[in-house]
């Protein structure tokens, strides 16, 4: 079943919905810590906004980032946008920062370095938990897995079944990479060579499951759309960005296909 995505009854219209989850194309990942990034993510038409603690925003920053992110999931619902954040694993400073997100009413949450079912049932109870305390709806909020390691993806099929919650997941690629040996300065086209097999395994996978593969990020100024051809005839139709320039031709290609 696909979760719900919480919005107040006294204001929600479907003028103002966002779209929903499993038909988002575009997934911007954007610092928590940084006002002009947050600004430049709305305006850049990305339909999902995910505030990354993990990578992206600094340790200090975090709890601030948390705090922040309450008025600006309500932004996000505002310019029809759904508001996400990605945390730490629990046991690494996640549990603290679920507590202080769950009030946002994010529409989603992402759990980094996932490589194994019990990583989701343990994020889901947690998940439950903390809807209960602020007064959310059982099961309203989505719980998106980044699959990053070879051992990651190869656990796809259990890790995509583990709870009703996932209805998306995310293949983490700059990890993967790293993972698979690749080297930082390795050219475009190597590093593309490398990945095309763990990226089909990983949409494989998602189709098996009936979840949205949202494919990872391409970090090139260069290249971009040549890669989403590759990614599109093999049935991706969701990507993780980085750049927000990425979005428009995202958006354009989708359309299109």
């Amino acid at each position: 079943m696909e979760p719900l995505i919480p919005t107040p009854s006294s204001r929600a219209s479907s003028a103002q919905s966002p779209k929903p989850l499993a038909q988002c194309r575009s997934w911007l990942f954007v610092p928590g810590h940084d006002p002009a990034r947050l600004d430049q993510a709305l305006d850049s038409g990305a339909e999902a906004i995910i505030v990354d603690l993990e990578e992206f925003t600094p340790a200090a920053d975090r709890r601030q980032a948390c705090d922040d992110f309450v008025a600006f999931a309500e932004r996000c619902r505002q310019h029809q946008r759904l508001p996400m954040a990605r945390i730490n694993p629990l046991t690494q400073g996640g549990k603290g920062e679920l507590a202080a997100l769950m009030r946002a009413r994010p529409a989603a949450i992402f759990l980094p370095q996932v490589e194994s079912s019990m990583d989701i049932v343990l994020l889901a109870l947690a998940l439950a938990r903390e809807e209960r305390r602020v007064g959310l709806e059982q099961g309203c909020t989505a719980l998106i897995p980044t699959l990053e390691s070879a051992a990651g993806v190869g656990a796809a099929a259990e890790i995509l079944k583990a709870s009703p919650r996932v209805s998306a997941a995310l293949l983490g690629s700059g990890d993967l990479s790293r993972d698979l040996g690749i080297a930082a300065d390795a050219a475009p086209d190597e590093r593309a060579s490398v990945l095309a097999p763990w990226r089909q395994r990983f949409v494989d996978a998602c189709a098996k499951a009936e979840c949205l593969a949202i494919d990872g990020p391409w970090p090139y100024r260069e290249g971009f759309e040549q890669d989403l051809k590759w990614a599109m005839a093999r049935g991706f139709r969701a990507r993780c960005v980085v750049l927000p320039e990425q979005v428009a031709p995202l958006h354009r290609a989708l359309t299109d296909a």
